[in-house]
Order: C-alpha cells, then sequence, then structure tokens
C-alpha cells in the first residue's frame, strides 16, 4: 500500500521575529522563522512547515536540504521572490498552488488553480480498484476515470497496471493539458486517453465495457461550501467540489447510467463525503443492474470509498 506522508513536524526551531523585520533577515533560519510568524499571525495552522515548503520551493532545493543549509544567506533577489510566495500565502493560497506541485500515491504531480489539489484520501480509491483487479486476475483491464482533473487517479493506476488501457474524463477543458503532461511525465500517456465532456458523454454504451469506473466526484453540499477553510473556498475549482443541495447531484446521475458502460461483474470505486456512505448506498439500490459490495474507511476512521459490482445475472 502507497500512502502520502501525514504532514512532517518542521526541520527548523526558529526564533520569534517580528513581521515587518525582513530587511535584516539573513539566513534561511532567519527567513524561516519570519514567514512562520506571519503565517501565524494570518491564522495557517502549520505555519513553519509551509514557511520551510515554501523557502525549499524559492531556492530549488529540498525541504531536507534547509536543515544542512540554517545558517547559509541568502540574495537579495531570492528574499525578494520568498517574500512574494510569502504574501500569496497569507492570501490562504494552498501551498501546492503556489508551487505548483502536489504529491500522490508517492508520484509527483503538477497542479494549478484549474483542478482540485490531490488528497491523500483519495488515495483510498486507487488502492481498492487495484485490490479489485488483483482479486479478478484480470490482466488488461479497461478502466474510466471521470472527473479526472489532474490525472491523478489514472496515472496512479497508470504506473501500477502497465497492461491497463485507461480513459480519463473531465468535463472542464482547462484541466485536460495539465492531467496529459503529469501522464508523460510518468511515461504513462500512451496508454490514457483523456477527453472533454461531462459524466459518460465522450464514450458510448456498448460493447466492450469498461471492467472498472473510478470516481472522485463533486460531493460537498453547496450550502456548505462557503464555511469551508479560504484555501478551499476562495481558491480550488467550485465545480469539482458543489455537489448539489445534498451533495448527492452526481452520485445519482452516476449510477443511474454506469450499469450501461461496465462490463457484468465490473465494478464502480467511488468517492464519498463525510456520512455521505448510507445515501449514495440507498441510491445504488435503485439500480437493479448493481450490488452494493463494499465500503472503505480513509486514514482518519471515516467511511471514504464506496464499491458497487453490475450483476451479472440481470439483462443489459
Amino acid at each position: 500500500m502507497k500512502t502520502t506522508q501525514t504532514r512532517p513536524t518542521p526541520l527548523v526551531p526558529p526564533p520569534r521575529l517580528q513581521p515587518d523585520s525582513l530587511s535584516r533577515v539573513e539566513t534561511i533560519a532567519q527567513l524561516v522563522a519570519w514567514a512562520a510568524d506571519r503565517f501565524k499571525t494570518a491564522g495557517i495552522d502549520t505555519p513553519h512547515l509551509d514557511a520551510e515548503v515554501l523557502l525549499a520551493h524559492t531556492l530549488h532545493i529540498s525541504r531536507s536540504c534547509l536543515y544542512s543549509r540554517l545558517q547559509e544567506a541568502v540574495s537579495d533577489s531570492q528574499k525578494t521572490n520568498f517574500q512574494q510566495n510569502v504574501v500569496r500565502r497569507t492570501k490562504r493560497e494552498p501551498v501546492a498552488y503556489i508551487t505548483g506541485r502536489q504529491e500522490f500515491w508517492s508520484l509527483d504531480f503538477q497542479v494549478n488553480p484549474g483542478v482540485l489539489i490531490p488528497r491523500p484520501d483519495t488515495e483510498i480509491v486507487v488502492e481498492t480498484a487495484l485490490r479489485l483487479l488483483a482479486s479478478s486476475r484480470i490482466t488488461a483491464p479497461r478502466i474510466l476515470d471521470i472527473g479526472t482533473g489532474s490525472g491523478c487517479i489514472a496515472v496512479a493506476l497508470a504506473t501500477e497496471l502497465p497492461h491497463a488501457q485507461i480513459w480519463a474524463i473531465d468535463k472542464t477543458q482547462v484541466s485536460l493539458p495539465l492531467a496529459q503532461k503529469n501522464a508523460h511525465a510518468h511515461r504513462v500517456g500512451q496508454r490514457i486517453t483523456f477527453a472533454c465532456g461531462d459524466l459518460f458523454g465522450p464514450v458510448q454504451p456498448s460493447a466492450p465495457f469498461f471492467d472498472l469506473l473510478v470516481t472522485n466526484p463533486p460531493y460537498i453540499a453547496s450550502p456548505v461550501l462557503d464555511t469551508l477553510q479560504p484555501e478551499v473556498r476562495l481558491w480550488e475549482p467550485r465545480a469539482a467540489l458543489d455537489g448539489g443541495a445534498d451533495g448527492l447531484d452526481f452520485y445519482g446521475r452516476l449510477l443511474y447510467d454506469c450499469p450501461d458502460y461496465i462490463r457484468p461483474g465490473g465494478w464502480l470505486v467511488a468517492e464519498v463525503g463525510d456520512r455521505q456512505k448510507d445515501a449514495v448506498v440507498q441510491l445504488g439500490h435503485k439500480q437493479r443492474r448493481l450490488r452494493f459490495q463494499m465500503y472503505r474507511q480513509d486514514y482518519a476512521g471515516r467511511d471514504r470509498v464506496v464499491v458497487f459490482q453490475k450483476a451479472a445475472d440481470v439483462e443489459q
């Protein structure tokens, strides 16, 4: 099982500096302290860690390298660039959008404000899909990823399944070039077909069917969106988050149509929001061609993924 690491503790235990003292800052340790102070004032939960990540990004070194270079001086141009990144973060812009990168499934992905930032919880979708395919002994699975965004699920599966054929769909044209870049960066671009469209629009309901359908859909209830932390509600694409009045809009459409695209015995693996599992399972029960198989929890013990299987004993 591959997992994204939980947030590590800061490498640098900095002294406290006043936010307006940048002109007196000379070393890496002092820069981290200065930025962390500003982040703390801005109400950011991980001020020291964010300072370290952004400084490492500014200096084009790994975060671990900061520890061995704490007393190294930085140039004026480096301080200026770092200050610009700090200002962006104090406006609650996510670190991943500032650096343009996010880790998922131990892989490095490019991200931008046009796509949702990959979360560790979504790795449960990948892990579940791999377990199902391993149990089936399918050697060259056909997989459909709906709402691919940065391409993280499709790319992760492609790296683990060298003989898989994968289709990745997103309804926003802006996300597809980035997903394609990520696929090519990990040398799986030739095995993933990207297409723009809503839900199943770009594919036809005809054989050969898909063995597996995966998705991390928008599932946050519209009234809840404005209560989320600023990094989410102000910066991440609303279309990738908003699941309608009760957060279930996408699931209703997905569960109604997906049996037309999955082979008998094939699976649907879908991420769900906190406390949504039972409602999604009830929606699935309305579809006579699907059978609820199981649910899986994320690393915090919350219901995170539901699995349905297309029944083999009903007509198309």
